[in-house]
């Protein structure tokens, strides 16, 4: 028996932001207790296939987990405290500004839940209205001074830069309100203009107008106001004060092993049989299996997999490893892959003594290991630098 971490999707929003390209529907309804209920037959199947005894980090996603009841949070989130033998190090839950009451923040809290995750994006109504966010700059002014006020465990806010009718100004001003909330976790993203969006449509059409060199420079300055501020960057996108970087997160940067249960969640398991499934996104096929009887056996889980070879597996963990500042450790990567990371990346005469030469790779020595990275400025190059590699 391991442990192992654990995803569970919430695939439902009131309505989907203008960016967005994640798997969600339209729910103008209250969520059914029987996708609640499908959820935990799934998890209880998945622990017994793989044999997990605990969860070493969970995570609560979507969509909008937020819009669950306080009822339904509460038997959600302990029903997985229950499964897991073993306290859960992180418990994270998203929520939307609209949703955040009083009532939620203690279901969660009181059922196991550590770590909240806000999506705030901005505090600039234009921008808001431009990507059809559902929340207004007071609404979640409202919803963060509840939260500071109720809220006990970590907390981790998501601002995004580059948003239509937001220019670099309001840009930084919304960045800057969103800080002096205290929270020791910030996701700073820039806008990605994903095929098929509305938001991609509009940009196309003409209605909305998008710079990306603006959205480019947006993003730097907002990282160089975090690093003012006291975050570090560890991640492509992820800044934390020290010791509050997200555990669960780390799981897929390290490729890790991880479950993933609910309608269109995705798990992996790594290793010289690595498999990975996609759920089915019929919600309704999927609960319906899950609440019949009697239709367990793993070649009937409403699902698509795919085998894992060992070249998948190292291109996999290159792409993953070097979104992270501290890099790739060159004994891992030699466990893993019975294969010298100097070699592969060309530390003497290839590609990364280019990168080297010029500042934008280094070589960390931590005991006797050593770790491969890009630095601050090379990370800004970082899909070049995968290209190159790979």
């Amino acid at each position: 028996m391991k442990d192992i971490s654990l995803y569970v999707h919430i695939p439902f929003c009131r309505r989907k932001c203008a960016y967005c390209d994640f798997f969600s529907v339209p729910c103008k309804q209250s969520i059914s207790d029987e996708y609640i209920s499908a959820l935990l037959f799934e998890i209880n199947a998945l622990k017994q296939l793989h044999e997990i005894s605990s969860f070493r980090t969970a995570y609560i996603g979507g969509g909008t987990p937020s819009l669950l009841s306080a009822e339904q949070l509460s038997r959600l989130c302990e029903s997985i405290m229950k499964k897991s033998e073993k306290k859960i190090e992180e418990f994270t839950i998203e929520m939307n500004p609209d949703d955040v009451t009083k009532e939620k923040l203690d279901a969660v809290r009181s059922s196991g839940v550590n770590r909240l995750s806000l999506g705030i994006q901005s505090l600039n109504d234009n921008a808001l209205k431009a990507v059809s966010r559902r929340c207004s700059r007071e609404t979640t002014l409202n919803a963060l001074s509840l939260v500071k006020k109720e809220w006990s465990g970590r907390l981790s806010l998501d601002a995004i830069a580059g948003l239509p009718a937001q220019n670099r100004e309001e840009f930084l001003k919304s960045l800057s309100e969103i800080l002096d909330f205290g929270s020791e976790h910030i996701s700073l993203y820039s806008l990605m203009i994903e095929d098929g969006t509305p938001l991609e449509r509009a940009i196309s059409g003409g209605s909305l107008q998008y710079d990306e060199d603006e959205t480019d420079e947006q993003w730097l300055l907002g990282r160089e106001m975090l690093s003012e501020r006291g975050y570090i960057q560890y991640e492509v996108s992820n800044f934390s004060k020290s010791g509050a970087m997200s555990l669960h997160n780390s799981v897929y940067w390290h490729l890790k092993d991880y479950l993933g249960a609910g309608s269109g969640a995705a798990g992996s398991i790594f290793g010289k049989n690595g498999i990975r499934w996609q759920n089915s996104a019929d919600i309704e096929k999927y609960t319906r299996f899950w609440l019949s009887q009697g239709k367990k056996n793993v070649e009937d889980f409403p699902r698509e997999t795919e085998l894992l070879s060992e070249e998948t597996q190292e291109t996999e963990f290159l792409m993953m490893g070097f979104r992270l500042l501290d890099g790739i450790s060159e004994n891992e990567y030699k466990a893993r892959f019975n294969k010298s990371l100097s070699e592969r990346l060309g530390e003497k005469d290839g590609i990364f003594s280019k990168w080297l030469s010029r500042g934008d790779a280094k070589i960390r020595k931590d005991g006797g290991d050593r770790f491969f990275s890009l630095s601050k400025s090379g990370i800004l190059f970082l899909n070049t630098f995968l290209e190159a590699i790979l």
